[in-house]
């Protein structure tokens, strides 16, 4: 979702900013954008190791309040995604949503968006245990489409989630909404936008 639907990164940044301003959190001045698509726990735990599990679900729920205040006054699609969705659908594709964020995340972007009715599964941080780079949420998106993961395509904007595509067996597309090409060399295409027709290319073969 985040970096593939939408460009959300300046939303995220900024709330992760304000949690460390609001709670005193140390962190080098680049560590929000360098572990963007990892999960909360993933996050918090390298910058606070040994973080209390009651700690670390205050601090979680605080910042993804401070991204949905934010998010919820100012999101829009990324170029080349909603007519990608059109062509998928034409072509009977199944389609799912896989994001590291949680449920109420994933409901506010579709609902405002209003994109709920593309996609054939949502997975969210609470359908898996593990975070991306593990597989975890791309192999329960396969499952709950019906879907090999060999014939599944995943379209990522981080390393760690092109990690986890490749981990699960499953090709990957990458687009360079929040890190540089030279960043992710796991995927099998790289591009500027979904708007590319490459992407369609790719996915046919």
């Amino acid at each position: 979702m985040d970096g593939v639907l939408i460009d959300s990164h300046r939303h995220h940044l900024a709330a992760w900013h304000q949690l460390a301003r609001e709670h005193g959190l140390q962190h080098p001045p680049d560590y929000f954008t360098q572990t963007f698509g990892l999960r909360n726990d993933a996050i918090l735990g390298r910058l606070l190791p040994g973080i209390e599990a009651e700690r670390l679900r205050a601090l979680s729920d605080r910042k993804e309040t401070l991204y949905r205040d934010l998010a919820g006054r100012d999101t829009s699609t990324l170029p080349g995604v909603r007519e990608l969705l059109a062509w998928l659908a034409e072509q009977g594709v199944p389609k799912a949503v896989v994001t590291s964020a949680p449920r109420a995340n994933l409901d506010l972007i579709l609902d405002t968006l209003d994109l709920r009715g593309s996609f054939e599964a949502l997975v969210a941080e609470e359908d898996a245990r593990k975070g991306k780079p593990d597989p975890e949420g791309f192999l329960v998106a396969a499952s709950r489409v019906g879907t090999g993961p060999a014939r599944c395509v995943v379209v990522e904007d981080a390393p760690a989630g092109l990690a986890a595509a490749k981990a699960g067996g499953m090709r990957a597309v990458a687009v360079t909404t929040t890190h540089a090409a030279d960043h992710l060399h796991d995927a099998d295409l790289v591009v500027e936008s979904l708007a590319d027709a490459a992407v369609r290319s790719f996915i046919l073969e």
